[in-house]
């Protein structure tokens, strides 16, 4: 699985090699291809192999397997594309190499992968785009240009970002969740979601074989948007960030009425999303301290946004951590075998007997 990671050099030469010239118009290609064939780009349709995997990443070593860069963390940010949102993914990905940073500060000793997808309405032609979990500049800065946000949304006072939590519950593989910790889930919108899931639309949206294979135990009864983030809620830290200039009276109660108070979180702008999201896994976490909260922000600091920030369940997933039967995976531990959820512990036989060392210098496989 190899050992690279998110460097802005690497960014910089993905935007050459793939033609992302300027930071305005990112997905003109990818929407016009869309429009043109009815069709999304596999890399980011929901429907193509519909289980996102986060997983750790290893290599062979002694008959064995290394772990490269430690822990994954998955962090999935579904952004609404509609109306006056349309154009965020270009915001997503200029702001790219800062969330990255970021995030990266706050989770020392983690693999941080990304899911950065988008959401509309299924009034729209394509309800939602959705990619792998990545940690590399090229393939995040790839299945970014080839979103197709539908900019239009349906003028109905609310949109369905329902299926993109829906797809974080049911059809996501993560490593932290083998182990017992959770990854992080963040809806970034300015209005109320419909308060409804429904069996033709999560065909529409995952494939019309999605009941026969993966969700084969609910296609009976379908749960409610409630039941389903009560089961997202299980997985991941889960957030709602609400943009502040925009939003419908009702928007922040609603929201708040079906994910709690502390998860929801009024933010300006999008360019606030590297700050915001990386001083909330941070807190979260447990590196990041209420009182470095300005600091950390720098800019977006200000005195109602740390207000809000301080309500989040300060070192919730230190809590899960000091429960696990053993320490959480780092670079350089040992794998028995490629699908183990845990590394070989101090004290466990090898399989060859013999002493096995972390190594500064491995190779991508």
């Amino acid at each position: 699985m190899g050992h690279q990671t998110f460097s802005r050099d690497s960014y910089r030469s993905a935007r050459q090699s793939y033609g992302v010239t300027q930071d305005t118009g990112v997905t003109k290609a990818a929407e016009e291809r869309a429009y043109r064939t009815g069709q999304l780009s596999e890399i980011v349709d929901p429907a193509i192999n519909p289980i996102r995997y986060s997983k750790i990443r290893l290599n062979p070593h002694q008959n064995q397997w290394i772990a490269t860069l430690g822990c994954p963390m998955d962090i999935e940010v579904s952004c609404d594309t509609t109306g006056s949102m349309g154009g965020e993914v270009d915001t997503e990905m200029r702001v790219l190499p800062d969330l990255y940073e970021a995030v990266s500060k706050v989770l020392p000793g983690y693999d941080p992968q990304l899911c950065l997808g988008i959401f509309g309405d299924c009034g729209d032609r394509f309800v939602m785009c959705r990619p792998q979990f990545e940690m590399e500049a090229p393939k995040i800065v790839n299945y970014l240009k080839e979103m197709a946000p539908q900019r239009g949304g349906c003028g109905n006072h609310g949109e369905d970002p329902q299926y993109a939590m829906f797809a974080r519950a049911y059809l996501t593989n993560a490593y932290t969740n083998r182990i017992g910790l959770k990854g992080y889930h963040f809806i970034v919108t300015d209005e109320p979601y419909h308060d409804h899931l429904r069996t033709s639309e999560i065909e529409r949206v995952f494939g019309e074989d999605i009941f026969k294979n993966e969700l084969q135990a609910i296609k009976k009864e379908v749960p409610s948007v409630k039941a389903m983030v009560d089961v997202l809620k299980q997985q991941t830290h889960q957030f709602v960030l609400v943009l502040s200039d925009y939003y419908y009276r009702d928007t922040l109660e609603l929201w708040r009425d079906l994910c709690g108070e502390k998860s929801v979180i009024v933010i300006d702008s999008t360019s606030q999303l590297p700050a915001v999201i990386s001083a909330i896994i941070g807190l979260t976490e447990g590196t990041l301290d209420v009182t470095d909260l300005k600091k950390h922000l720098g800019e977006h600091g200000n005195s109602k946004l740390i207000a809000q920030l301080s309500n989040t369940e300060i070192g919730a997933q230190a809590a899960l951590r000091h429960a696990l039967p053993h320490p959480v995976p780092k670079a350089g531990d040992i794998f028995a075998n490629k699908g183990d959820v845990w590394p070989i512990q101090p004290g466990e036989a090898t399989d060859d007997n013999s002493s096995v060392e972390a190594t500064d210098h491995i190779e991508y496989l």
